[in-house]
C-alpha cells in the first residue's frame, strides 16, 4: 500500500521516524542530526505509569532505510547494541526499518532482553508502520512523506482533532477502521416498525455474519423489520455523496420518517464516514470553520 522508496535517503527516514514517534506520543529527547552520532539516530522517551508513581523510560532508536534494495536489517547492521544504549543512557532499543529485521537480529535482541542487558526492544517494520497509518489517522504525516501513496490509501483523517469511530452495536469492533483493510466487513442497518414501514426508528452498525444475525433476531423479536447498506459502499466517495443526497431528498419529500435518535445517529455516521471520503483538511479550512462558528452546528 505504501511505496517506501518515496523517502529517498537515510536523513529523510530519520526525520520521518521522529515525526511518526512524536505522533504516537513519544517525547523526542534527541532528534536526528548530521555527523557522527555514535550509533544513535534518535533518543525518545515515554512515561510508564504505575499506581503510585511514574517512571521515565528512554529508548534508543536506530533508523535503517533499505527500501530500494529491499534487504532485511541483520545483526551486521546493528552492532554493539548494549554499548550504544549505555553510552546514551537508554533503557530500551527501537528498530525503525523500512523493510524487516532478519531472524538473526530478532534472536539477538531476544537474548539481550532475556539476559537483562536491555530492558525491552520494539521493532517498527514496514507493516507495523503501515498499520498505524491506516488505523490511527496519521493522514497529514502520510501526505507529507508519501504523497503518491497517500492518494491510493485515502487514510482516515481527524477533522476536529480526534478520531470519530463507528462501533459495531453487538461486539464493539470499529467498523470504520476495519473498512480500510476489509471494505465490505459491516453493514448499516435501518429498523422500522412492522406496522409502519415509512418510519425509521433506529439505526445500527454491525459486523456481517454473527453480529448481523444477532441484531436481526433481536430487532425482529421487538417487532421491527430492517433494511441495510454496506459500509464498504458508503466509504466510496461517489456513493457517499449519493447516499447523503438521497437522505436529504427523503427528508425533503417526507417519503420516510426518522426518529430523533435515528436522525442523530445518521448525522454522526456521516461525520465518521467523511474522515475517509473527504479531502485532507488544511489549516485554512479549520480557521474558516472556527471563524464562522460552524463547529457546534455539526
Amino acid at each position: 500500500m505504501i511505496d517506501w522508496t518515496e523517502i529517498p535517503n537515510g536523513d529523510s527516514w530519520e526525520l520521518f521516524a521522529r515525526d511518526f514517534l512524536a505522533e504516537l506520543g513519544f517525547v523526542i529527547d534527541i532528534g536526528p542530526g548530521r555527523g557522527a552520532d555514535a550509533g544513535r539516530d534518535l533518543v525518545v522517551s515515554e512515561q510508564l505509569r504505575g499506581r503510585l508513581r511514574t517512571k521515565k523510560f528512554t529508548w534508543l532508536v536506530s533508523c535503517k532505510n533499505f527500501a530500494v534494495s529491499d534487504k532485511s536489517v541483520g545483526p551486521d547492521q546493528e552492532n554493539n547494541i548494549t554499548d550504544r544504549l549505555k553510552q546514551h543512557d537508554a533503557d530500551g532499543f527501537i528498530g525503525f526499518y523500512s523493510t524487516v529485521p532478519s531472524s538473526g537480529l530478532v534472536e539477538r535482541l531476544q537474548r539481550l532482553e532475556k539476559s537483562g542487558d536491555i530492558a525491552a526492544f520494539e521493532i517498527f517494520d514496514r507493516k507495523k508502520i503501515e498499520g498505524h497509518f491506516i488505523d490511527t489517522g496519521m493522514s497529514k504525516l502520510a501526505l507529507r512523506y508519501f504523497p503518491t501513496s497517500y492518494a491510493r490509501m485515502r487514510p482516515i483523517q481527524k477533522f476536529f482533532g480526534k478520531y470519530e469511530e463507528i462501533l459495531c452495536d453487538v461486539c464493539g469492533t470499529d467498523a470504520l477502521a476495519k473498512s480500510v483493510r476489509t471494505p465490505y466487513y459491516s453493514n448499516l442497518v435501518l429498523a422500522s416498525p412492522i406496522n409502519n414501514h415509512r418510519r425509521y426508528e433506529s439505526l445500527h452498525v454491525v459486523c456481517k455474519g454473527d453480529c448481523d444475525q444477532k441484531l436481526q433476531a433481536l430487532l425482529y423479536k421487538k417487532g421491527f423489520i430492517t433494511q441495510w447498506e454496506d459500509i464498504g459502499d458508503l466509504v466510496n466517495p461517489i456513493l457517499f455523496l449519493k447516499n447523503m443526497l438521497t437522505y436529504m431528498n427523503i427528508l425533503h419529500d417526507r417519503e420516510k420518517e426518522f426518529s430523533d435518535e435515528a436522525h442523530q445517529r445518521m448525522k454522526n455516521i456521516y461525520v465518521s464516514l467523511a474522515q475517509r471520503t473527504l479531502r485532507e483538511v488544511n489549516k485554512e479550512d479549520e480557521k474558516r470553520l472556527v471563524d464562522l462558528g460552524e463547529v457546534e452546528g455539526l
